[in-house]
């Protein structure tokens, strides 16, 4: 006998994805926990369940294309795929293996190995693929939600986003980071957060900012559109002004704040590509929703620059122009970058395998920085090419060219509604750190990838349909019987024979 599910399990699963959802976005930078491992171990098990959930409520097939769900298993697939053992003499012929095989061969003797994984450091390629556990999971329920729970998470990562932007000026301007952890007796002078850069900070404030602007311009046209529904000068008129605008005003104002502090927070990073990039999603937040809200959003960007300029400086903005002023050629970057390029050229076409980055780069790496310990390219393209070669290149172009379609769904000339703009915000926001990207390792740090794979999930989420509503249906005209001529009465026969 088959025993359904009760109803009330059913309405608990329903709602144990997206709890769990909110869980990661909330915890994904270490806040009761200062040491890593333990937080990525967290979000790897929290990383299980929304699978689960996933696997019973696959709603991502109804909002994505099925030629980018190949590229997102392909995706997935790939550093499982150089987990692959090969033959000793296959492994050897593959390129970049020459110096590495000779090694090996002198170390082993004559106990040689019958055969080596693709790629060159095994276990670290198995930890990155459980890293990427998280934000393909994360990716793949949120894509799928409905419309309500999608924008409750939105503002749930906007809230989380103030929160370290708050905690970054207060620990800049107590010049310490031991402001809620790290410890005591830490100096500090820029704003982290609960990241151990100030960069990667910036990275999720960059992507923060848009999305708030957002929410800010929705809610001021909203506001104008209600006055203009009482127009008139009467107590009565302007009494209904007032109630209706109320509402509007304080999320309107709640916004504006939210702005406020991550654009601050930002500043006091002192990042130099976190600040050129959050002028550039302003800009852009002007642009395209400008066009959406009677062409004046734009004021009321310029109002909240010039409030947080002058903010800034308040607070003491030198410190922050003295980065600006550093010779950009003495940036150890550019001898990093050099020689990720070299172990690019050595392992192509086929990579050195995903997560190997920091053990391969010894053999390249420059006399500039030989002192150092370089664990990321600062650059994730090059670090990705040199990993998987033209394959990650090929899947790379692949995305790019998904988010270049994406603008066509989104950009519709249909009704906005909050999701929408929280869809353009979140375009602005992705192409504001895949542009971090090119200089810093953002999308290697756990949160900041999970925070952008949501972001993707929102961006290339489809809005529900909107069902005509029911209008009464018009009474029938009332039938017309059609007019027969009178039937004559019935003549007796008298030559008819009565019955009985």
């Amino acid at each position: 006998m088959q025993h359904t599910p009760r109803p009330a399990f059913k309405a608990g699963f329903d709602f144990l994805g997206p709890a769990t959802l909110v869980a990661v976005l909330v915890f994904a930078p270490p806040i009761l926990w200062g040491y890593p491992p333990v937080s990525l171990l967290i979000l790897e098990l929290a990383a299980l369940g929304l699978f689960a959930h996933i696997l019973q409520r696959p709603a991502f097939r109804a909002h994505l294309p099925k030629s980018f769900l190949a590229a997102l298993g392909l995706f997935a697939l790939l550093p499982l795929l150089q987990l692959v053992s090969l033959p000793e003499s296959a492994w050897s012929a593959l390129p970049g293996r020459e110096a590495y095989a000779a090694t090996l061969a002198a170390l082993s003797g004559d106990n040689a190995v019958g055969s080596r994984s693709f790629s060159l450091v095994p276990y670290a390629t198995e930890a990155a693929w459980l890293t990427l556990l998280p934000p393909l999971a994360v990716f793949l329920l949120a894509v799928g939600l409905p419309d309500r729970q999608l924008k409750l998470a939105v503002f749930v990562f906007l809230g989380m986003a103030t929160f370290q932007a708050v905690l970054g000026l207060a620990q800049y301007g107590t010049g310490s980071v031991a402001v809620l952890l790290h410890g005591p007796g830490l100096a500090t002078q820029n704003a982290r957060g609960t990241y151990a850069s100030y960069d990667h900070l910036a990275g999720l404030l960059e992507m923060a900012l848009p999305i708030a602007l957002g929410m800010l311009a929705y809610h001021w046209h909203g506001v104008r559109q209600q006055a203009r529904r009482y127009h008139g000068k009467g107590l009565r008129a302007r009494l209904a002004r007032f109630l209706t605008q109320e509402a509007g005003i304080n999320r309107t104002f709640l916004f504006a704040a939210m702005s406020l502090a991550i654009l601050l927070g930002l500043v006091f990073t002192r990042s130099r590509s976190g600040i050129a990039l959050a002028m550039l999603g302003i800009l852009l937040a002007a642009l395209l929703f400008a066009r959406r809200v009677g062409g004046r959003i734009s004021g009321v960007t310029t109002v909240l620059g010039v409030l947080g300029i002058a903010l800034a400086v308040e607070i003491g903005l030198v410190p922050v122009l003295q980065r600006f002023g550093m010779d950009a050629t003495e940036d150890a970057r550019w001898s990093i970058f050099a020689g990720s390029l070299g172990a690019i050229r050595e392992f192509l076409p086929l990579g050195s395998g995903v997560g190997t980055y920091p053990e391969v780069f010894r053999g390249f790496q420059p006399a500039e920085v030989s002192g150092h310990f370089i664990n990321h390219a600062h650059n994730d393209y090059l670090e990705w090419l040199a990993e998987t070669g033209l394959v990650g290149g090929a899947l790379a172009l692949v995305f790019l060219g998904f988010y270049v379609y994406g603008w066509r769904r989104v950009w519709k000339k249909q009704e906005w509604t909050a999701l929408r703009f929280m869809q353009v915000g979140a375009g602005i926001s992705l192409l504001l750190l895949m542009l971090h990207s090119l200089v810093d390792f953002n999308l290697h740090i756990p949160a900041n990838a999970i925070y952008f794979a949501f972001l993707a999930a929102v961006f290339l989420h489809r809005q529900e349909t909107q069902a005509p509503r029911a209008t009464a249906a018009p009474k029938p005209a009332p039938r017309t019987q059609p007019i027969r001529p009178p039937v004559p009465a019935k003549v007796p026969n008298p030559f008819e024979e009565s019955p009985g």
